[in-house]
């Protein structure tokens, strides 16, 4: 483990075992995506901090992109955070499965995912579907707020994580206002709801999701 700030939470920290991740609710995380060359492609590796420490201010404000690209040798790396989900407990399986843990900037984090470099578009495309390789499970236990986005059609997207990258501002206590700060396409809407019995989120392979233009994500709702 790292000493120093990075290894410090002011919070408690999600618990992992095995595949699975509790304790997830409102945690602050932050994501490290370096661009890198493969043959004839390019491919973006996911590297997050969840579980290993809440991505300090002080340390995560310090890290820039031109440090990153040295750091990794890559193309571009976008720094994707701070971001706090808002599921209770995230399972994991196949290419979604944590992988090795590496130090970059004075963070731990560990690598989630490695993704076609196309997919990176979701951070600029508000309510628009996407889809993405991942095989998870989220759980929102009963009893505790789901926000969601509905869709002129019907359909309806969870939220998955909200995003301290445009607003600043945002807190989980502001959730229930957020609607008002939307600008919502024609015919869409800003719910939430509060479950009599765990809602789960499942993506076997597979995940369509959107995000609203303070980058904050959700995944549609089967």
């Amino acid at each position: 483990m790292l000493a120093g700030p990075a290894a410090l939470a002011a919070t408690p920290l999600p618990v992992i075992q095995g595949s699975t991740i509790s304790g997830v609710r409102d945690a602050r995380y932050c994501e490290i995506i370096p661009v890198m060359r493969n043959g004839l492609h390019l491919e973006a590796t996911v590297y997050n901090t969840l579980g290993l420490n809440d991505c300090p201010a002080s340390v995560w404000n310090a890290i820039t992109e031109d440090a990153m690209k040295q750091r990794f040798d890559a193309i571009t790396v976008p720094l994707n955070g701070p971001r706090h989900f808002l599921m209770d407990q995230i399972t994991a399986s196949g290419a979604t499965k944590a992988g090795e843990t590496i130090e970059a900037g004075g963070l731990e984090l560990t690598e989630r995912a490695t993704i076609d470099v196309g997919l990176l578009d979701l951070l600029h495309r508000p309510y628009r579907e996407q889809t993405i390789d991942r095989d998870t499970v989220y759980l929102f236990k009963a009893g505790r707020p789901v926000f969601m986005l509905q869709a002129p059609d019907g359909a309806r997207y969870v939220m998955q994580a909200y995003a301290g990258i445009v607003d600043k501002t945002l807190t989980y206590d502001g959730l229930p206002a957020l609607g008002a700060k939307l600008k919502l396409p024609s015919g869409w809407r800003y719910t939430s709801m509060v479950p009599d019995k765990d809602l789960i989120l499942g993506a076997a392979g597979k995940a369509i999701v959107v995000q609203d233009e303070f980058d904050n994500t959700y995944q549609k709702l089967d």
